[in-house]
């Protein structure tokens, strides 16, 4: 069985080794597609700002308005750098009125008053770059295109129109679409307020979808960058998701890679796996269970021989009518509480004796005196309980208990409170003076810390001294020992 759990184990930890490569892997890889992609969308979007900053430059140089339309249009944007899919660098007027255009000549007679940048930078006069969302072209036939955008001012800070550039949305499809990510994963880029710009696989109504109340896209757009694991709004899928925003824009981009399409060339190695192993656990199994059968039988004899044993020494040492050690027992255990008594631990012994008890039995019959010899022992039960205690039957009407690490004084009130628990017994006892059944004890006891005067035999001549002296004095009493003298 130990070989059978060790192949277990160690099958079950290469597995889950296995699985855990697979998701450190996929997350790897999902996070260095995702500082890719950051890194390529930053350095356009760079290049494309620095043609709005050329241009805005240029607008502020003297005597260009008197210039032809031709010279204004090499001055504004002969500097631009041309980044792949842009489409048009535009100047709009305060009114948000199209006055220079980098695609053509005449200046289109456009309108864009309306566009969300535009209403922005008026607004807002510290707003910097500005990414608009996602629009269809009125230049390039209703191509879809994100803006990005600077406001012009006047030499006084007057709002003074905004230079604006478009990319085309073509450029993040086909950098998407080049990416092999495997079934059911998806690469989307988003703005922090939750409207979607492009998402790969694409579908017709992912232009400026609104998902800001998507758990996954909240919790992307509060974070620069990491990972985790969620459920998409849009399909249901449960994907693993590496994120980064892109550069200081409130952009991000995220890879997403199905949960399933990570673990599935797993699956196919552990349905390999799995049932060999299973092959070989039962054939060790089956050779455990033989084994085990006969270790069984065999166990099974011993414990029978065992308690056998077990019970013969119980009746060997406990005494038959009262449930108590017996003498042997307790002089076994007297002599191994004396030697820790001589080691400084203390030790006090109780002598207890039936009052009157031939004339009891000569009344009552020796029936009735059994019975009042196991009260008198339950009742030694009950008080001294103990885990080091011990009681036993001395021999015939007589008890002894040892109560070990105890000094006289509490050994004393430990006899008191049994001598009043028989005496509230309250046994009818014609013969004796009390009328009931009473019991005399004798106490003798060697303090903690005292030195031991010699053999464990002083301690019960003590003891059967101090009992002595409780009968003459009339019973139903505690008489205490003087102190163990050192030898």
């Amino acid at each position: 069985m130990v070989v059978m759990a060790a192949i277990l184990a160690a099958g079950a930890a290469t597995l889950w080794q296995e699985r855990q490569d697979a998701w450190r892997r996929a997350e790897r890889e999902a996070g260095n597609l995702a500082f890719a992609l950051e890194r390529d969308i930053a350095r356009n979007f760079h290049y494309l700002d620095l043609s709005l900053q050329g241009a805005a430059a240029a607008l502020a140089q003297p005597g260009l308005n008197d210039a032809e339309p031709e010279v204004r249009q090499m001055a504004l944007f002969d500097r631009a750098v041309t980044a792949q899919y842009l489409g048009s660098i535009l100047v709009l007027d305060t009114l948000g009125q199209v006055r220079e255009a980098s695609v053509q000549l005449p200046v289109p007679p456009l309108q864009l008053a309306d566009r969300d940048y535009f209403a922005a930078h008026r607004a807002e006069p510290d707003l910097g770059l500005y990414v608009s969302r996602p629009y269809r072209s009125r230049l390039r036939q209703g191509d879809a295109s994100i803006a990005l955008s600077r406001r012009l001012d006047t030499p006084d800070g007057r709002f003074d129109g905004v230079v604006m550039g478009a990319l085309r949305l073509a450029y993040f499809h086909d950098m998407f679409s080049r990416l092999d990510l495997g079934r059911d994963s998806a690469v989307s880029f988003f703005g922090t307020d939750g409207r979607m710009i492009v998402r790969h696989p694409a579908r017709e109504d992912d232009l400026g979808r609104d998902l800001s109340q998507a758990p996954t896209v909240q919790y992307m757009a509060a974070r620069q960058s990491g990972s985790f694991v969620g459920t998409a709004v849009t399909d249901g899928i449960r994907r693993l998701y590496a994120f980064r925003q892109v550069g200081e824009l409130p952009l991000v981009v995220s890879v997403a890679f199905s949960v399933e399409q990570i673990y599935a060339a797993w699956w196919r190695r552990a349905l390999i796996f799995g049932p060999l192993l299973a092959l070989l656990c039962a054939a060790v199994a089956g050779l455990g269970l033989v084994f085990r059968r006969e270790m069984l039988r065999r166990l099974a004899a011993e414990r029978a021989l065992a308690g056998l044993a077990q019970r013969l020494a119980t009746l060997a040492a406990t005494d038959g009518l009262t449930g108590l050690a017996n003498r042997r027992q307790f002089d076994e255990a007297l002599a191994e509480a004396w030697r820790r008594a001589e080691a400084g631990q203390g030790l006090a012994l109780l002598l207890v004796d039936a009052d009157c008890f031939k004339a009891y039995n000569d009344r009552y019959g020796h029936q009735e005196g059994d019975r009042i010899l196991r009260a008198i022992a339950a009742a030694i039960g009950v008080t001294a309980k103990r885990a080091g205690d011990v009681a036993a039957r001395y021999g015939g009407e007589e008890f002894a208990v040892l109560l070990p690490a105890t000094g006289p004084e509490a050994a004393a009130h430990v006899a008191e409170a049994l001598r009043r628990r028989v005496h509230a017994l309250d046994l009818p006892h014609a013969d004796a003076p009390a009328g009931r059944v009473t019991i005399s004890i004798g106490v003798a006891a060697l303090p903690p810390g005292a030195r031991a005067p010699g053999a464990a035999a002083c301690l019960v001549e003590a003891a059967d001294a101090a009992l002595y002296a409780a009968k003459r004095q009339g019973r139903d009493r505690v008489a205490l020992a003087g102190a163990l003298q050192a030898a």
